[in-house]
């Protein structure tokens, strides 16, 4: 690839930002250092090539998964450059999730400047850029994948596609010049045009614009940016937000580029945006790991092993970002692990380039906490995406919300399988102090998903399921969630008989089950209620959020079972907050769980 390709982008990125953020320093965060002018690359493979620190974490990988292929891509650059507000800790340069009264954080998660981009996502702090920025602590089976390389792969078939689509848009169907196209041809065809895995563009499509939402007929709505119908942008499609900056009106702004470069139709603009977004501007450019997709810490190619050591100039380096969320590598992550490992993949040759720094600290860096070292013993939450954090030691107990990987705890006590734990919360930014406020609060954390800090880690086990069921005696209830079936309770209950709102029994043990239903457990009669199933036809579409709606104002009030199902976040009132809780689910952010 020519190196004004990339240099060009860099620029653009650059006078994007200029004009879009006031992009500045926080020095007493992270000061500027004396950067390097060039830095010189190479390639090694296999577990030895790696420093020491890594080799642990990389040899219980190889001994799971004996075909996978790990890469060692030495950098040339100095851990202290790289964390430096000179190149990866620029404010509004990395964001993270914040909403104050549902995200638990630290407040030493959050930057002192309070900016924010997105709508809650807010600067992340130098301290958690450099834990996310160090290999190690994601090194763990599924995490790995931020580094899996995502160049065309023949593992992924049709086959492959086609079941990773199911339950989206993705499996759907759209007509260009009276021709129909499958969403899953297209993205197959985009795989072969522009030597990019199918997997990835199927990934990146969820990641970017969503899956849409199920309606009642089985088919999805189209996410807004893929629609063709936003006013003024009709007939336009963007399926991987390009152009879509941060901020109010950012689908807008990536229909505007889309008009840009002609993308009228579905399949043009999958194919054509893989191509020019995903393969050009970025595999293309040495950046083909998700890893490298936040992180612009490679040259201008991919480099491969018999390339040897090539040198680039530092102006390549550190502005060619495709996403300012410092969790996305994470989630994308463990979305692709999941894929691999529902289809099969895991055992097939998979090669990761992880990269190494020079002078990186002795052990993987951890997060910052405000706890004081004689509030216990630390330990960091060990999950692949997050965790509740319940009000006692129970997993039926009330969540206190939930933690996210990496996240500091102090340990004062266990009860059971769980340790009572003390934390602090961020609560809000005080804007003259420059600080984000905070409060300590304590709460228990299974300790599977515990690990002391300066511990070595073990892999984590999927965050603790939701109950599939639970039975409220005092009122004749059996609470489910959203996909519940017959065989949910019939596990538990093998003689329950369980009967549709019009009386006739359900024996097959598939049967989704729905509000209004009728349950017989021990000789007692409950009636289901399905949390946000208002309805009774047992999926929650957009009709529950009219019923709950119709409800609250009084035009068609719910009785009964179909009553407690509006009450979606078993807060005992029906609110606006149970509206939320249903269109979180809708938009699959938040799933609607026990």
């Amino acid at each position: 690839m020519n190196i004004s390709k990339k240099l060009l982008s860099i620029l653009l990125i650059f006078s994007i930002l200029t004009v879009t953020f006031s992009v500045f320093f926080v020095k007493n965060e992270s000061n500027a250092v004396t950067m390097s002018k060039s830095y010189t690359q190479y390639v090694k493979s296999g577990i030895s090539a790696f420093p020491k620190s890594y080799q642990t974490y990389l040899k219980k990988l190889e001994e799971l998964h004996p075909n996978w292929i790990f890469k060692a891509y030495y950098t040339g650059i100095d851990w202290d450059e790289l964390t430096s507000s000179s190149a990866e800790n620029k404010c509004k340069k990395n964001t993270i999730y914040f909403k104050s009264g549902s995200t638990v954080m630290d407040p030493k998660a959050l930057c002192i400047c309070g900016k924010e981009g997105d709508s809650n996502y807010y600067c992340a702090s130098a301290s958690t850029v450099n834990y996310y920025l160090d290999p190690r602590n994601f090194l763990s089976e599924a995490q790995v994948f931020q580094f899996l390389d995502l160049s065309y792969d023949e593992h992924i078939t049709k086959s492959v596609i086609t079941n990773a689509a199911k339950n989206s848009f993705l499996s759907g169907t759209f007509t260009v010049n009276g021709k129909k196209y499958s969403y899953v041809d297209a993205i197959m065809d985009a795989a072969e045009e522009s030597k990019v895995s199918a997997m990835h563009i199927l990934v990146t499509i969820f990641q970017e614009v969503g899956k849409g939402t199920k309606k009642s007929n089985g088919t999805y709505t189209l996410p807004k940016a893929v629609s063709g119908t936003v006013d003024g942008y009709e007939g336009l499609y963007n399926f991987y937000n390009y152009g879509a900056t941060d901020g109010s009106g950012a689908v807008e702004r990536g229909l505007k580029k889309a008009r840009e470069m002609g993308w009228t139709d579905p399949r043009t603009a999958i194919i054509e945006g893989a191509t020019i977004v995903l393969a050009n501007n970025y595999i293309s450019a040495g950046q083909n790991t998700k890893y490298f997709y936040k992180f612009d810490v490679v040259g201008n190619e991919i480099l491969q092993e018999s390339d040897g050591k090539k040198t680039y100039s530092s102006s390549y380096f550190f502005g060619h970002q495709y996403m300012t969320n410092i969790q996305d590598p994470m989630s994308q992550a463990y979305n692709l692990f999941t894929y691999y490992t529902n289809e099969g993949l895991l055992d097939k040759t998979l090669t990761f380039n992880i990269p190494v720094y020079d002078d990186m600290p002795s052990q993987a860096v951890q997060q910052e906490t405000t706890l004081k070292e004689s509030e216990g013993d630390f330990y960091w939450v060990n999950v692949n995406s997050s965790v509740n954090i319940r009000k006692s030691a129970s997993t039926t107990s009330t969540s206190l919300g939930k933690a996210r990987r990496g996240m500091v705890v102090a340990k004062k006590g266990s009860s059971g399988n769980f340790y009572k734990v003390t934390y602090y919360k961020a609560t809000s930014y005080d804007k003259s102090k420059k600080k984000w406020n905070g409060t300590k609060v304590t709460g228990y954390i299974s300790k599977d998903y515990l690990v002391k800090c300066d511990e070595k880690e073990e892999e984590p086990e999927d965050p603790e399921p939701s109950k599939p069921f639970e039975i409220v005696e005092d009122e004749k209830l059996v609470d489910l969630a959203p996909g519940g079936k017959v065989s949910n309770i019939k596990n538990t209950y093998k003689d329950a008989k369980i009967k549709d709102s019009s009386g006739k029994e359900i024996t097959s043990t598939s049967a989704v089950l729905a509000t209004g239903y009728i349950v017989t457990i021990n000789g007692k009669e409950y009636d289901i209620v399905v949390l946000g199933d208002v309805n009774g036809n047992g999926d929650i579409t957009s009709s529950d959020l009219l019923g709950i709606v119709n409800h609250l104002n009084g035009n068609k009030p719910l009785k009964d079972a179909y009553k407690k199902a509006c009450d979606a976040n078993r807060s005992d009132t029906i609110s606006s907050s149970d509206l939320l809780t249903v269109v979180n689910h809708l938009n699959e952010s938040k799933k609607i769980t026990l």
